[in-house]
């Protein structure tokens, strides 16, 4: 497919969000065999290590549709702690409402949900403890600023991370992984969503995203330090961080 002109992305990835908010999470299990999880994990822990010597912690989780990742720190947090999911798809935040709904006093930190743009956070400067976007990168229109907001809403030592894409590495694997991500992922989506279109964005988006020298760039342009990669699942899913100087 042709992926969108640079000023349709927003409304064309917008558009797309909203109709397969219902399926996404199951959808996801099925294209990662539910290795979505534990990348997950991993980057929740790095995350929680934000050393900005608040007595309570905040954490804000950028695009963060519905709020599997959100609840996943707040797990981990103490009740005086919170955490902040954003997205701009209404109908992803109303399944991450009932995901929180269902998780009741299980989780014991504040989790609030807001609507808005990721370009253009809604949160005054050094508000955060930390802050991490997954697999919702490569989905913008400016991706370093994204990234920039990300540095500008987080405290002085806290960390920002992106979870997403990366390259995949090998003789064997790297094929194997095309095929799965370009052919099967696709097909994945028209059985399970009923439609193919979306997932065919997903690995066309592939094409324009930057490798992972680049977006350790886009870090250290938005005047983050100690910028980090760490290649999970054979190089094809990279984790960034970057710490706020200060």
């Amino acid at each position: 497919m042709a992926l969108p002109a640079q000023e349709q992305k927003h409304a064309f990835v917008h558009a797309q969000f909203e109709r397969i908010a219902a399926k996404y999470d199951l959808t996801n299990d099925v294209i990662s065999f539910g290795m979505h999880r534990l990348w997950k994990e991993r980057a929740v822990q790095i995350l929680l290590r934000s050393p900005t010597g608040s007595q309570s912690r905040s954490y804000l989780d950028v695009c963060c549709g519905t709020g599997d990742l959100s609840l996943r720190i707040a797990s981990k947090l103490k009740k005086q702690d919170s955490v902040t999911g954003l997205d701009f798809s209404g109908n992803m935040l109303a399944c991450a409402a009932q995901r929180l709904e269902k998780a009741g006093r299980t989780i014991a930190p504040s989790v609030n949900w807001v609507e808005g743009d990721a370009q253009n956070l809604p949160f005054q400067a050094a508000h955060f403890d930390g802050a991490i976007i997954s697999f919702g990168l490569r989905n913008l229109t400016d991706l370093p600023r994204g990234i920039a907001e990300m540095a500008r809403v987080v405290k002085p030592g806290g960390l920002v991370l992106n979870l997403d894409l990366g390259e995949a590495e090998g003789p064997i694997f790297a094929p194997l992984f095309a095929i799965h991500f370009d052919m099967v992922v696709p097909l994945i989506g028209q059985v399970m969503q009923n439609d193919r279109k979306a997932y065919t964005y997903l690995p066309e988006s592939r094409t324009t995203y930057p490798k992972p020298e680049g977006i350790s760039k886009i870090f250290s342009d938005a005047g983050l330090v100690d910028v980090k990669h760490i290649s999970l699942a054979g190089g094809s899913v990279a984790l960034h961080t970057g710490r706020v100087s200060g």
